[in-house]
């Protein structure tokens, strides 16, 4: 090999390695912005949440005219814990006379598949009145919940009932929506998952941001049905086998 062939060499190995540590520093810089963007608007969420009112006190909530329960897994027909306590505290509102009406919203997008049924049969089964109980089938997310809430339902105040981890996302939703929205956390027990949840809102929050800012609409919408007198025609699909009288 000549000198010149070495000096080559040597050349194309040292710019070689410039072109990697500038790629290298690249993705350190997108991603540093990246994370500091995130970690900026979570801050945001959660200061924006702490302004709210909220509470985990059923005495402190303010009334309104209907809880919002939101959908969450289910298995069969038997409720998740977290969807269970988010159940047990919409009836407890309702008893103590902090709300009119009952909202259930969730996700009835397969055959196999139905999380209002369940939420439904809860709801009956503690005597509550059926003429409350109103049947959001579309429920697909928060944002569905939210906007279909106020666009279908003309919900004006509500309580949105869910555990402290869920609730700045849908509390920042309700104020983007302007919506009247009070938040009750239903935290009566320990989430396996919680975790999880709790890193998962991180990703789940900055989409929130996302939808608003590009006007994401719902998957359905549908015509108007006011959160007024009888909500029974909205139970379709989710009628259980008999109904309390």
């Amino acid at each position: 090999m000549t000198n010149r062939d070495s000096y080559i060499n040597k050349t194309l190995r040292f710019l070689s390695r410039v072109k990697w540590k500038s790629l290298f520093l690249g993705f350190v810089l997108v991603f540093g912005i990246i994370g500091f963007v995130t970690l900026a608007s979570n801050l945001g969420f959660w200061i924006l949440y702490e302004n709210s009112i909220h509470t985990s006190n059923s005495s402190e909530i303010p009334e309104a005219e209907v809880a919002i329960v939101p959908g969450a897994a289910v298995y069969g027909k038997t409720p998740s814990p977290i969807l269970m306590d988010r159940l047990a505290c919409g009836l407890e509102l309702y008893k103590l006379g902090k709300v009119k009406k009952i909202l259930l919203s969730g996700d009835n997008g397969k055959s196999d598949y139905n999380e209002l049924r369940p939420m439904l049969e809860y709801m009956l089964s503690h005597e509550v009145k059926p003429d409350d109980i109103f049947v959001d089938h579309a429920g697909f997310r928060t944002l569905d919940t939210l906007i279909r809430a106020k666009e279908v339902f003309l919900v004006n105040k509500a309580i949105f009932i869910s555990q402290s981890f869920f609730l700045p996302r849908a509390m920042y939703l309700g104020k983007e929506l302007e919506l009247e929205l009070y938040g009750y956390e239903c935290n009566l027990r320990t989430y396996k998952k919680e975790t999880y949840y709790l890193f998962r809102e991180f990703s789940a929050r900055m989409l929130a941001w996302w939808d608003i800012q590009w006007d994401t609409p719902p998957k359905y919408l549908g015509k108007p049905y006011p959160i007024e007198g009888s909500g029974m025609s909205t139970w379709k699909g989710s009628i259980p086998v008999s109904i309390p009288k």
